[in-house]
């Protein structure tokens, strides 16, 4: 299972999910993380759609965030995503940790 984290920083959960800087993926079966650049950020409409179909494309199938929108979150839904609520500022790990099935 692989999960991902919208962080701003690269070490702590991040406020936004559609227009967080970067996502950090974790993959479950080798315990490894990347740090991935969200290229959708600067999209003027759209960002967390955006972030959605690029995260289903990684093979996600957990978004740990503080928040989701509305059409972000159908979005995941629609992709067989689910998503788990955390708080911003927690570390990635503790965060990603919280929520491995």
């Amino acid at each position: 299972m692989k999960y991902a984290v919208p962080t701003d920083d690269g070490t702590t959960v991040g406020k936004t999910f559609g227009r967080a800087v970067s996502f950090a993926i974790f993959d479950q079966t080798d315990s490894n993380m990347v740090i991935i650049e969200n290229a959708g950020i600067s999209a003027e409409h759209g960002a967390g759609t955006g972030a959605a179909a690029f995260l289903a494309d990684k093979g996600v199938g957990v978004v740990i965030a503080p928040e989701v929108g509305l059409k972000a979150a159908q979005a995941l839904a629609a992709a067989g995503i689910k998503i788990a609520a955390t708080s911003s500022g927690t570390p990635l790990r503790t965060a990603m940790d919280a929520h491995r099935t």
